[in-house]
């Protein structure tokens, strides 16, 4: 009761304002939690495609190896990950698509693998033996992505796709660097930089395949002293 015997009535916030208060969010760093909860959601569903497009190109990998380009189907490749092929569709148009996005998946990783050796010294002949080794171990670590870029014909699908087949030409033009580099230095005998470039990655692609093609003959140990001996071989050769 009031002074005067009134009924004294609580004041009550008005109800825009509770409407305002439970709307309204603290901003923290920058950005509200709003904004960040959809940040985070937005990254998340990201991340699952990604999840979705490597279990895409795995699965397609091995089916191709395993069944040859004309039996490999898109159907076959979403009953392997337990999903439509609709869904397949939706991230590749067709089995020549996916089967290319592959190839330029590996060509991405290798020509990766190709920099990082031919940084990690800057003596022209060890980078040469760098350049080797990681091509050897590119391919026995990377069988399904090694056979479908350098095992398998694949003119018909890079005929059609020539804007995008930089990785495939920037990563043998690390090895041409690294031979003209050599060149330079004195190192190995002058001549076609390019000729010289190709007997090199012949040498350590039948290495390669060699591993890939009797693992049981070739361990991983024996590859390694294979390659060490044909190295050895090689730079000899080439010595002015």
């Amino acid at each position: 009761m009031g002074d005067d015997g009134s009924a004294c009535v609580a004041q009550r916030p008005d109800d825009k304002d509770m409407a305002s208060k439970r709307v309204k969010t603290t901003k923290i760093g920058g950005a509200t939690q709003a904004e960040r909860l959809q940040a985070s959601s937005l990254q998340r569903r990201e991340q699952q495609k990604e999840n979705l497009r490597g279990a895409i190109l795995a699965a397609a990998g091995e089916l191709f190896l395993e069944q040859g380009y004309e039996a490999f189907s898109m159907r076959q490749v979403a009953e392997r990950i337990g999903y439509s092929a609709t869904t397949i569709y939706r991230y590749y148009e067709d089995k020549d698509d996916l089967l290319f996005a592959i190839v330029l998946e590996g060509f991405t990783e290798f020509q990766r693998a190709l920099v990082a050796a031919a940084e990690s010294t800057a003596d022209p002949i060890e980078r040469l033996e760098a350049l080797g080794a990681a091509y050897v171990r590119f391919g026995m670590e990377n069988p399904v992505h090694y056979r479908l870029m350098f095992m398998q014909r694949f003119d018909f699908v890079f005929d059609q796709r020539k804007e995008q087949q930089q990785p495939m030409i920037g990563s043998f033009n690390v090895l041409q660097e690294a031979v003209a580099s050599a060149m330079d230095a004195g190192a190995m005998q002058r001549g076609d930089v390019e000729l010289h470039s190709q007997v090199i990655w012949a040498l350590v692609h039948g290495i390669a395949a060699l591993g890939l093609a009797d693992q049981g003959r070739f361990t991983a140990e024996n590859v390694d002293r294979t390659l060490g001996i044909a190295m050895k071989m090689m730079v000899r050769g080439l010595r002015p």
